[in-house]
């Protein structure tokens, strides 16, 4: 077999994580690889980004792209990335919880075909239960609040689910209360149905531990200085930040809230929240408050506006359209984190899910008009005759 170099070797392949990169380069410098045969099979060699085969829809959940923001960061030291957790098969991050939670329903109750599953949530995991139930033949009966996007809604339906909306406010300002009395109600409707509550889920959590944040350390070869997500529900956050405590406890994790939101200590208070997905009416189980400090070095409250803001910048610079939710883990990246890092630092912004779901809403003038958010990319645009 002719010698085989690194550059012959990696040419022949698409952009790698550098684990695998050399791992490749290892064997087949030892001659336990035919480069000519990595060559032909290329396509499975993606790296980071998704898997290209499944033997169905649930296979190939996870291992998104990070992807460098060369444009969107160029006025800052360090050098920022983003996870691009739309590129899951249902469009957010709540897929890899929903599989996960729907996974350890079965070995509990030895579900079948037909079993029904009750979620309260208004959003992107709903979507991700509602993907699972139909590959799995489970019944979905997801409880709304109108805070939930007509795309989102339109998507549940689609998939099959069935649509339970609430419009009473409870005594926090907010749905989320309300909702849960009547799952309480639903319940007692199905006697046999199973409640998934990711509030309090170690299923939530463990998905991201196992999944999301390995992969981040993977592709970054374990160099991260900055992992910043949003605060919710805590699964991706506590499980990435419980991940990197044992793994790289150097990493800083930022989390980012809105005003308004109870998720997390030292909060200011319950108020109106504007950003679906991001922060709660209640302090969620997953938080684990007595421990918090020990996973979570910074927080730091938003506005929806500047948010909103920098997804757009986002869009316009990167060519990536991410919600509200990634807007403010972005903002939060560059705008704050950042200045206080060095030259070079990897720093990390995890984007929940895509943008298109919220044209409706969060991106769209007269929505944002009618709630007093100002936001300078879309309100400032000119008009193209």
């Amino acid at each position: 077999m002719a010698p085989i170099d690194r550059l012959t070797v990696m040419a022949s392949l698409p952009i790698l994580d550098k684990r695998m990169e050399n791992l490749i380069v290892a064997g087949a410098e030892a001659g336990e690889l035919d480069w000519h045969i990595l060559s032909s099979r290329s396509h499975h060699f993606t790296g980071s980004s998704m898997q290209s085969f499944g033997n169905s829809i649930l296979d190939v959940v996870g291992n998104t792209p990070l992807v460098r923001l060369s444009r969107f960061g160029s006025k800052v030291g360090p050098t920022l990335h983003a996870k691009l957790e739309s590129m899951n098969p249902a469009g957010s991050m709540k897929d890899r919880a929903a599989k996960r939670m729907i996974e350890d329903a079965e070995k509990a109750h030895d579900l079948k075909p037909g079993a029904q599953v009750i979620v309260a949530t208004s959003g992107n995991m709903g979507v991700g239960m509602a993907m699972v139930c139909a590959v799995k033949q489970y019944q979905l009966y997801c409880l709304v609040d109108p805070k939930i996007s007509p795309a989102t809604e339109k998507c549940l339906k689609l998939y099959g689910a069935k649509v339970i909306k609430v419009y009473q406010r409870d005594k926090t300002g907010g749905y989320h209360l309300t909702r849960l009395e009547v799952a309480e109600s639903l319940k007692a409707q199905y006697p046999d149905a199973i409640y998934l509550d990711q509030y309090d889920s170690p299923a939530n959590m463990d998905a991201h531990y196992s999944s999301t944040a390995p992969e981040i350390y993977e592709a970054l070869d374990g160099d991260i200085r900055v992992i910043v997500a949003v605060a919710g529900t805590g699964g991706s956050s506590m499980g990435i930040a419980r991940y990197f405590r044992e793994h790289s406890p150097e990493t800083d994790i930022w989390l980012v809230d809105e005003y308004g939101s109870l998720a997390l200590p030292g909060n200011s208070g319950v108020g109106i929240r504007y950003l679906n997905g991001m922060g709660a009416s209640i302090t969620p189980n997953n938080y684990d408050w007595p421990s918090f400090d020990q996973f979570v070095d910074h927080v730091v409250y938003v506005n929806p506006g500047r948010c909103i803001n920098a997804a757009v910048d986002l869009a316009r610079s990167e060519g990536i359209l991410t919600g509200g939710t990634g807007g403010a883990a972005a903002h939060v990246m560059r705008d704050i984190a950042a200045p206080q890092y060095s030259e070079g630092d990897n720093l990390v912004a995890l984007l929940p899910d895509h943008g298109s779901r919220y044209t409706d809403t969060q991106f769209d003038e007269e929505w944002l008009t009618a709630r007093d958010i100002f936001v300078p990319a879309i309100h400032s645009d000119e008009v193209v005759k």
